[in-house]
Parts: structure tokens; sequence; C-alpha cells
């Protein structure tokens, strides 16, 4: 009898210690690999696209380091008031933003975040949306979620909308937008009407 609670005491030790093991690699293999961080640099649209007007050119280039900010600025206008403090956002009621990073390529933006979950458990979310113009913003439709590679359904993403604070549609409307590798070009038809 005490052979037997021996060995059911030694395989339960080691079914814990395997337990154990299998969930701090699982913590380990979630953790984001880079710091990241919510900062931008302030970027006016509007500004940007009357400098275009001056220069006598039809078309505002959005570089990606451009995106990025917006982005980012639009993140810190709409979650500040859910409020996390400090240097991250509160996205959900125990999911926290605490930096990320969007690459475009092509017609498809590619978001890197960490995140923590119930402020214990750290993880990087990696997002592909699919960029459309809705004048006289950019939607950003979820295609697919993921922690590292391991796959979650995309319906945990919504859309957003980045709103481009562009010039009055008096005096400039905008002709078409392509998404290019590393880069937004909205193209402008000036609409200047000189009196008779």
């Amino acid at each position: 009898m005490v052979k037997l609670l021996k060995r059911l005491l030694a395989v339960l030790i080691v079914m814990v210690l395997l337990l154990g093991g299998a969930v701090w690699w699982l913590l380990s293999y979630m953790a984001p690999d880079e710091q990241l961080d919510l900062r931008y640099a302030p970027m006016d649209v509007k500004a940007k696209a009357l400098d275009m007007v001056k220069k006598l050119k039809a078309e505002l280039v959005l570089s990606e380091a451009d995106i990025n900010d917006l982005i980012k600025k639009h993140l810190n206008s709409e979650y500040a008031s859910r409020g996390a403090g400090g240097s991250s956002l509160e996205l959900a009621k125990d999911l926290r933003l605490d930096g990320a990073v969007f690459e475009l390529e092509d017609d498809k933006l590619i978001a890197r975040m960490n995140v923590t979950y119930k402020d214990r458990i750290p993880a990087e979310l990696d997002a592909v949306y699919l960029l459309e113009w809705q004048p006289p913003n950019i939607a950003l439709r979820p295609q697919s979620l993921s922690v590292k590679e391991m796959a979650l359904p995309v319906g945990l993403l919504e859309t957003v909308i980045i709103p481009l604070d562009l010039p009055a549609q008096d005096v400039l409307s905008v002709r078409d937008v392509l998404f290019e590798k590393n880069q937004l070009r909205i193209r402008f038809k000036l609409q200047i009407q000189l009196p008779l």
C-alpha cells in the first residue's frame, strides 16, 4: 500500500511538473519578441495637403511612417477615455494595448501589437487588415489575427475607421486613392473657379 502511494505521489509530481513546464513554454512562446510603444509624431494631413496645393501638385503621398502615426493617434484618441493610464490603452475589459507598429503591403496593413491580458499575460498579436477608401476616411477591414503562428478568430477584431482631415471639398476633391508598397497615394482633382 505504501509502495502504491509513493508511485501515485511520484506520478502526480511528474504530471504537475509537466503541466507547469507546458504553461511556462506557452507563456514564453506568446510573449512579445520586441518591445513596441504607442508614441507617434503629430501630423497634420490638412497642412500637408495645402502644401501640396501650393506646390501645384495634385497628389498627396502618405508614407508608411505617416500611416503608422495616424493610426496610433486615432487609437490614442479613441481609447484614451477608457483609461489604462500611462503608455498603454485599454482595448477591452481585460485587454490592454502596450505598443504597436503598422506596416503597409500594397492594399494590406500588417499590425504587430503587444498586448497584456488581465495585467499578467503579455502576448504579441499579428493582425492583417484590408485597406479601403471610404471618403474621407481609410477603413481597415480585418482579414486575419494570430498569436505568433497560432490563428485566432478574426471576429475578435472590428473594422477601424481612420479619419483623414483633408481640406474642404470646395477646393479639392479626391479623384482616386492608390495603396502601394510603402505608401498611400491620394490623387486630387483641383476645383478652382475663377470669377468672370
